[in-house]
């Protein structure tokens, strides 16, 4: 593992780079293409998705969290991944946004899934963190990417692991942030934090907004201004992209599923950077910790004062630690 702010000693430095707390607006004035959202077949499944840049430049695929749509992945931070010389791709998981639905009888409530699981009698999974991680593939040949950087936030993080691991010749790199290892024995999260995941989610527009904003200011953590007006669009938007309740609840029980991955990141051998906060509620940073642990020659980059979401104030660190892993000149398309 490689600290990049150069271990102990080196971690006191990252706390003080924290002073970048700034919007990260580039110089330059090119104008960054936006495609509209658009839609592809990848692993059976039925993709919505939007890219920024240049197409011929080295792709690099977002892969968003749980109950999380592409919108998510701001379009400032994918416009500045573009300005570094990248092709960027964001997309709606399976089961979020305006991606595919999975049908399914009956799918249980937050609240049992985890009293299942916790009893140890989970209830069976409509896919896995793997298939999510095909689908991703999927869409990437469906646009022409045969080996892309991959930055996968929270779940997607954990998808980006599995697809690290299985298809390791089909990644240039891989990038975990804030992503969960799936350790029984790991880290658990806040009491505020795990709530925030167990509230019902409501059908109703008003509520729904209401309770989106609620979750996210409890995991943001403090230390970087609250950007509620930006966090109440997201909400009011995915509202009207399509909130189903039931789909988060079947992305769970893929996680549930998917379980530990830390033994098998220790064979992984594609190039790995964990960008991890310190203040993360749901995923604390001793998941990151034991990430960059298990994954030989992996660069670790905290971020101080991040909880579990990407504020535009530590944007600045975490683009230079992208660009700097995945420097885009000569990649693959």
């Amino acid at each position: 593992m490689q600290d990049r702010t150069g271990g102990a000693g080196g971690f006191a430095a990252c706390v003080g780079r924290a002073g970048l707390e700034t919007a990260c607006v580039s110089d330059t004035s090119e104008t960054i293409e936006q495609s509209g959202p658009a839609f592809a077949k990848a692993n059976g499944v039925e993709l919505c998705y939007e890219t920024f840049g240049n197409p011929a430049h080295p792709p690099l695929v977002l892969v968003m969290g749980l109950a999380a749509q592409m919108i998510l992945w701001h379009e400032e931070f994918c416009i500045e991944l573009a300005r570094q010389g990248r092709w960027v791709v964001r997309f709606d998981n399976r089961d979020i946004g305006r991606s595919t639905r999975i049908a399914r009888d009956a799918t249980p409530s937050m609240p049992e899934i985890f009293a299942a699981a916790a009893a140890g009698n989970p209830f069976p999974p409509s896919y896995t963190l793997l298939d999510m991680g095909r689908d991703t593939l999927g869409l990437c040949d469906a646009l022409g990417i045969d080996k892309p950087d991959v930055v996968g936030a929270s779940m997607g993080g954990a998808i980006t692991m599995e697809l690290a691991v299985s298809f390791p010749e089909r990644l240039r790199t891989a990038t975990f942030i804030m992503a969960p290892t799936g350790d029984p024995q790991g880290a658990p999260p806040t009491p505020a934090a795990l709530a925030s995941l167990m509230a019902p989610r409501s059908t109703d527009r008003e509520t729904f907004v209401r309770n989106f904003v609620k979750a996210w200011r409890v995991l943001a953590a403090e230390h970087f201004p609250f950007d509620e007006e930006r966090v109440r669009w997201e909400g009011e938007t995915s509202f009207e992209r399509g909130a189903d309740p039931d789909g988060v609840s079947r992305q769970m029980l893929a996680i549930i599923a998917s379980g530990n991955r830390l033994p098998k990141l220790h064979g992984l051998r594609v190039p790995a950077l964990v960008i991890h906060g310190t203040l993360d509620p749901l995923v604390p940073l001793q998941h990151g910790l034991d990430v960059a642990t298990a994954v030989a020659g992996s660069t670790l980059e905290v971020v101080p004062g991040m909880g579990h979401s990407l504020p535009r104030g530590a944007w600045p660190q975490i683009l230079e630690a992208i660009r700097e892993h995945a420097p885009p000149a000569n990649a693959a398309r």
